[in-house]
C-alpha cells in the first residue's frame, strides 16, 4: 500500500507511514497528518467511492468540519484526505467534561443531524446514497440470545424485540442521516473539550430518522438527549426518546447476537446499556 501511494503520490517517498487497521471496511495509512485508505474488497471499493462522493456534496452544505477525500484510480484505487486534528471520545471522556462542554458537543451535533435530515432524499439518490444497511431482524436476535443473554435479562430481551419488530419508517422518519454518529468518529479535542468534526460517511444514507439519533448512546444517553433537545429545536421535529433507546438496545443485542465480542465483553455492553437506562429513567 505504501508502494501504491508513493507511485502515485511520490511527494510522499520520505514519509513515516502508520498502519490503521480497525475498520471494518477497509485498512488505511496515516503519513504526514494524511489518510490513505484501501478498500478491503469489492463491497468496500464501491463504499468507498460513494463516501468520496457523498462528502464532496456535503462538505459545503453542513456547518460540521468533514474531511475532504480525493479517490486515486489506478490497478488498486485508494482514498486521501487530511486527517481532521482530535482523537476519539468514549464515555470516561465525556463524563469528565463539564456542563458547557457536554451542552457545545450536543449542540454541534444536533445541528449536523438537522442539516443532514433536511437534505432533499431525490437529490441525495442523485449523489449516490443509498439505504443503511439492516440490523439483524428479531427472530435471529431471539434464536442467538435467549440461550446466552444472563437470566435477569431476557425478559428485557423480549420487551426490545418485540418493539422492534413493530417498527416501520413511513413519512418523515425516513432521512438521509449520518448512521455512525459514535465517538470512534469523532475528532475530539481533549484540551479545549470541542469538536474539531466529523469522519467516515461510508455507512450514511437513507433510514430512520430516530435510529440516525441513537449512536451518540455509545458515548452517554446522557449526550444523546441533550442532542435531542436541541435538535428538535433546530429541525423542527418532534423526536420519541423511548424510539431513540429502543433503536439503541436493539443494536446491543444484535452486537451480542452476532458474537464479534467475547462474551464477558458483549454481556457487559447489555448489562451497563440497561442500567443507564434505570438511571435515566427510561424504560425498555
Amino acid at each position: 500500500m505504501r508502494a501504491l501511494v508513493i507511485g502515485t503520490l511520490p511527494q510522499f517517498a520520505g514519509g513515516n507511514f502508520v498502519s490503521l487497521t480497525e475498520g471494518w471496511d477497509s485498512v488505511a495509512l496515516e503519513c504526514d497528518g494524511w489518510i490513505f485508505k484501501f478498500a478491503r474488497h469489492a463491497e468496500a471499493e464501491a463504499r468507498l467511492r460513494r463516501e468520496a462522493a457523498l462528502l464532496a456534496f456535503l462538505k459545503p452544505r453542513v456547518t460540521m468540519p468533514l474531511p475532504q477525500m480525493v479517490l486515486h484510480e489506478g490497478p488498486v484505487p485508494f482514498s486521501q484526505h487530511l486527517k481532521l486534528p482530535g482523537a476519539s471520545l468514549e464515555k470516561p471522556q465525556y463524563l469528565a467534561l463539564d456542563e458547557g462542554r457536554r451542552n457545545a458537543l450536543a449542540t454541534r451535533m444536533a445541528q449536523l443531524y438537522a442539516e443532514l435530515h433536511a437534505l432533499p432524499l431525490n437529490r441525495m439518490q442523485a449523489v449516490g446514497a443509498v439505504g443503511v444497511d439492516p440490523w439483524m431482524s428479531p427472530d435471529e436476535i431471539i434464536a442467538r440470545t435467549e440461550e446466552r443473554l444472563p437470566r435477569g435479562y431476557k425478559g428485557f430481551m423480549k420487551r426490545t424485540v418485540a418493539a422492534y419488530r413493530k417498527l416501520s419508517i413511513a413519512g418523515d422518519e425516513l432521512v438521509y442521516g449520518y448512521f455512525d454518529g459514535h465517538g470512534w468518529n469523532m475528532a475530539f479535542d481533549h484540551e479545549t473539550g470541542m469538536l474539531n468534526g466529523v469522519f467516515d460517511f461510508a455507512d450514511s444514507g437513507f433510514g430512520s430518522r430516530h435510529r440516525d439519533l441513537s449512536y451518540s448512546n455509545w458515548i452517554s444517553a446522557d449526550l444523546t438527549l441533550r442532542i435531542i433537545d436541541r435538535y428538535e429545536e433546530l429541525a423542527r421535529v418532534k423526536v420519541n426518546r423511548e424510539l431513540v433507546m429502543l433503536y439503541s438496545s436493539a443494536l446491543r443485542l444484535a452486537e451480542f447476537a452476532e458474537g464479534f465480542l467475547p462474551d464477558e465483553q458483549a454481556t457487559a455492553n447489555v448489562v451497563d446499556w440497561v442500567a443507564e437506562l434505570k438511571q435515566l429513567g427510561l424504560s425498555q
